[in-house]
């Protein structure tokens, strides 16, 4: 152990090198006392109860120096020549408090937030926060911020350079707004800071959502009458005529459909494929089967192998996976369904389409938004009728219908883009 005078503070330091296991040296250093002091040298320092006491602690193999320092004042302060364990447990403390309080916010987030997020959260849910926080390169934005200086004013401070930066909607704000939240409910739970700051951040101006699709009636009758599988007719025909999500299509077992009904029991995670439980409790509400899915699934049923009961093995999947026990609706989308929807000149709007075509085709036939709400099993009837009902107005709808054939009688035609039909200029 070498002493040292730093000129510009005139304060004597003991410095010392440790090597780790891994052969790593470690420079460490503690500040002893001040030359002013009395002591001039040195052998002064080397003679003082101070010096003695920390090379004591170092030897015995408390490399930190300042760990060393602190346990020996507080042994002092409890009138003690030597630290027991209780001192020991007070330094811990003090530390372990001091380490809490200078914690980064990046390094709680990447070190402990997402590890909690892994153990306790959906894959799919992890993979978006993880999304965010790269993408928008929040890391950057709270760099050297720690955790128990991070106020309102930042978050709306990072919301606004995310919508300034980036052509994103309001919702997705949102979405960022509920990350940055929920790294603070287990900051706030560990003791790291004293409120949740997030909570009273407002959302910046931003664009709202693009407009989302519904099929309609005829367009999924037009689906189905292409030459699909068993399996691929099934999956669409639950969608369109069931409302599932994707997620619970993939989850559905054949014990989960009675004939009658179908029970939703899990949902598989897009992202690591584990079987999670429903989204809600509503979510597991059952789901009347109309006879139109029943023939479908019937079709398809005729096709798995059965038990003397003429049913399907109960815990066997009802669309099946090819190297994983689930099928991969995505892959059946991108593979089966775009390219056949494509060649006969349809559009694929994605699996969420048809749950929003459930509910846009139950309300124009005149269904309330309350039972609409029930047969999509959503929790609350705001989301059923601000996101998944789209209302055809048949009155604009039959006001253009009329002006186009005004034109084309104009035009000499029945309809515009007829073979024959005259162009307008």
């Amino acid at each position: 152990m070498n002493i040292t005078l730093d000129k510009k503070t005139k304060c004597w330091f003991a410095r010392w090198r440790t090597v780790l296991r891994d052969g790593t040296v470690k420079h460490a250093s503690v500040r002893l006392m001040r030359r002013s002091d009395g002591f001039r040298s040195k052998a002064d320092v080397r003679k003082s109860d101070e010096f003695k006491a920390v090379a004591a602690r170092i030897g015995e193999g408390d490399s930190d120096g300042k760990h060393a320092k602190l346990l020996l004042a507080v042994a002092e302060a409890r009138g003690k020549a030597k630290p027991d364990a209780a001192d020991a447990a007070v330094v811990e403390r003090v530390v372990v408090d001091d380490a809490a309080d200078n914690m980064l916010l990046t390094t709680f987030v990447e070190a402990t937030y997402f590890h909690y997020a892994e153990a306790n959260l959906r894959g799919k849910t992890v993979r978006e926060y993880k999304s965010i926080w790269k993408r928008y390169d929040i890391a950057g934005k709270v760099a050297g911020l720690r955790v128990c200086d991070f106020r309102t004013k930042h978050g709306s401070e990072i919301l606004q350079s995310i919508g300034a930066e980036h052509d994103i909607s309001k919702s997705t704000l949102q979405r960022v707004k509920f990350m940055l939240s929920a790294v603070f409910v287990l900051a706030l739970n560990k003791g790291l800071c004293d409120a949740n700051p997030i909570q009273g951040v407002m959302l910046p101006k931003a664009r709202g959502s693009r407009q989302t699709y519904a099929y309609g009636v005829d367009e999924i009758l037009a689906i189905l009458r292409l030459p699909f599988d068993a399996s691929t007719n099934a999956a669409i025909g639950v969608a369109a005529f069931a409302a599932l999500r994707e997620s619970e299509i993939a989850g559905l077992q054949w014990g989960d459909y009675d004939g009658e009904t179908i029970t939703v029991r899990r949902s598989i995670d897009r992202v690591n494929g584990a079987a999670n439980p429903p989204k809600t409790v509503k979510s597991a509400a059952p789901v009347p089967v109309i006879p139109t899915l029943k023939r479908l699934l019937d079709t398809l049923k005729a096709t798995v192998p059965l038990m003397p009961n003429g049913d399907p093995l109960p815990d066997s999947p009802m669309f099946a996976g090819i190297r994983q026990p689930h099928a991969d609706l995505d892959k059946m989308a991108l593979r089966v369904i775009r390219p056949a929807l494509e060649s006969a000149g349809l559009l694929w709007r994605g699996w969420h389409a048809f749950r929003r075509g459930v509910a846009s085709n139950l309300f124009q036939l005149g269904v309330d938004e309350l039972t609409v709400q029930r047969i999509l099993r959503h929790s609350k009837v705001n989301v059923t009728r601000e996101r998944y009902i789209k209302v055809r107005d048949e009155r604009v709808e039959t006001a253009m219908a009329a002006f186009e054939a005004a034109i084309a009688k104009s035009n000499g035609v029945r309809y515009i883009g007829e073979v024959g039909a005259v162009n307008v200029q």
